[in-house]
């Protein structure tokens, strides 16, 4: 299932990308982009905006859409995870901030890239082509999974 995420909702667009979902985000796109994008990728639309959402294209069945009701994150993410049945957990597959796939990387490509103690003490890391990035599973994972597992 991938998804494209209006400015309303920008923070669960990010937790999405932690469980490995596809979640275009535009802090800048305006409704009839994300409209336009979501039509043409086939891309479910999760928005706060009541008034996009009454638009002839989603009252019509066209595009399928979430409504997120609340404003705490915790609680978008349990609507998402019970209206969509889909499962939320840790699943580094993707950047957490451009959104593009993440590749395996070898130990010795990361040194010098990554702080030394993280280099010392980690064998598995990923990369993003796209924006540089560099992943492990370090503390943040274990908050990660800490924090899906209250869902």
């Amino acid at each position: 299932m991938e998804f494209i995420a209006d400015i309303m909702v920008g923070k669960l667009a990010r937790y999405l990308r932690m469980a490995g979902f596809d979640v275009l985000y535009y802090n800048n796109a305006h409704d009839d982009e994300i409209i336009k994008i979501a039509a043409q990728q086939n891309r479910v639309v999760i928005t706060r905006d009541s008034l996009m959402l009454r638009r002839k294209v989603f009252k019509n069945g066209n595009l399928k859409s979430v409504f997120v009701k609340d404003g705490m994150l915790k609680n978008q993410l349990r609507q998402i995870k019970t209206e969509l049945g889909i499962l939320l957990k840790p699943n580094l597959t993707r950047c957490l901030v451009c959104n593009s796939p993440l590749v395996k990387i070898g130990k010795n490509d990361v040194e010098g890239k990554v702080p030394p103690y993280v280099y010392s003490t980690h064998e598995n890391f990923m990369y993003c082509h796209s924006c540089g990035r560099y992943y492990w599973r370090g503390t943040h994972y274990e908050y990660m999974k800490k924090f899906f597992s209250g869902i």
